[in-house]
């Protein structure tokens, strides 16, 4: 039998420990280097997963992380807003427990902080403070700010947007929706989470959250204990996912939604992706087959983003009314984990052509939102 490979993963995240799992489920006995005392904490999600997360896993999830069911959510921007309806669209849950759940019966190295390495014949070494540890494949799993992306040189082309969340005590009448107010549709917003126990998560992503997350707590009239405060930095864009037997995963490969900013899912899908690829010997197979299925998603959803970030507010209002006029469409066709789904509908409805050159107005005022676009491309 040939040798197994030594596989350490630097991070003991969502991503690293269900990459762990299905590994072991195929064999191998994967090493994870966690930096923190303990896996799950310090929690530095909003904790809001499509209901797709758990459907679709490979491998069975713990449902105990589980809070609270989204069945819709209301969006608003300025002083128009208007609600989206779906059953069971999306979960709240508790990050720490769901992290912890998928790391049972892992081998996990707590306290463990990644932070040089040296090559060694076919392998390399990883230098921690914990000591040294050999690796024939090195997986980086270690967050938005990867020491791994940063210290083997990965090709990147992204930007760390701040988060910032409360948790707070309080009861809400809608305990079964997501309130999401932009600050600009479709890349900044504020939220309101419940889960569903008399506390509410509300957070922000924005140029600068601490600011943000007081105006609309006073706009909104939200009074409560603060129970837990959590802020986390969130890579949007693309970089290199493989690099010899260097691999990326996560929010190190920036495996982000570019819209919602959110990360399980595609982390997952992305984890299922490289276990298959390992158990091949095969990485490369790993870069392509994540180009295949999200490349070009994530492309057309940073390109939204980039023209929405930059564009003219009146083309934002605009353009938020329509899709309001249109709500039902995203009640059809609009997919949680598929973003561009709803615009390639919205696209070919010969109703939407005064207002796509509305925009397309807006970018050509822009230059700038032309050449971002084109570098990108």
């Amino acid at each position: 039998m040939p040798k197994q490979p030594k596989i350490v993963i630097v991070g003991a995240g969502p991503m690293g420990c269900y990459l762990g799992q299905l590994l072991k489920h195929y064999g191998f006995d994967p090493l994870l280097l966690e930096e923190h005392s303990e896996v799950g904490r310090p929690i530095a999600c909003a904790g809001i997963v499509g209901s797709d997360v758990f459907k679709r896993s490979q491998l069975p999830l713990s449902r105990k992380s589980i809070m609270n069911k989204i069945d819709g959510a209301k969006l608003s921007f300025h002083n128009s807003a208007f609600l989206v309806k779906r059953s069971e669209v999306a979960y709240i849950i508790d990050r720490a427990i769901f992290d912890q759940e998928l790391s049972q019966g892992l081998n996990v190295e707590l306290n463990c902080r990644f932070k040089e390495f040296e090559k060694n014949g076919p392998g390399y070494i990883l230098k921690t403070n914990n000591g040294e540890y050999y690796a024939d494949i090195v997986v980086g799993a270690d967050g938005p700010h990867s020491k791994v992306r940063t210290l083997f040189e990965f090709e990147t082309n992204l930007k760390i947007y701040k988060g910032l969340q409360y948790r707070i005590k309080k009861e809400i009448p809608d305990r079964d929706r997501v309130e999401v107010s932009y600050i600009k549709p479709f890349s900044l917003f504020n939220w309101i989470i419940p889960e569903g126990n008399g506390t509410i998560r509300v957070g922000t992503m924005a140029d600068n959250p601490y600011e943000e997350l007081n105006k609309f707590l006073k706009y909104k009239r939200i009074e409560g204990d603060i129970v837990e405060r959590n802020a986390g930095p969130i890579p949007i864009g693309t970089t290199q996912i493989v690099k010899g037997n260097v691999v990326l995963l996560g929010d190190a490969a920036c495996q982000i939604k570019p819209i919602t900013s959110g990360g399980i899912f595609y982390g997952m899908r992305a984890a299922e992706m490289l276990a298959r690829a390992i158990k091949d010997g095969d990485l490369v197979k790993y870069d392509a087959e994540w180009k295949e299925e999200f490349g070009q998603e994530i492309k057309l959803c940073l390109m939204l983003r980039n023209i929405t970030e930059n564009i003219d507010e009146k083309v934002l209002v605009r353009l938020f009314d329509y899709i309001k006029e249109n709500s039902t469409l995203l009640e059809k066709v609009g997919d949680f984990e598929n973003h561009s789904s709803v615009l390639w509908s919205l696209m070919s409805n010969p109703q939407t052509y005064s207002t796509m050159g509305s925009l397309l107005m807006g970018i050509v005022k822009r230059p700038s939102i032309l050449k971002r676009i084109v570098k990108r491309r």
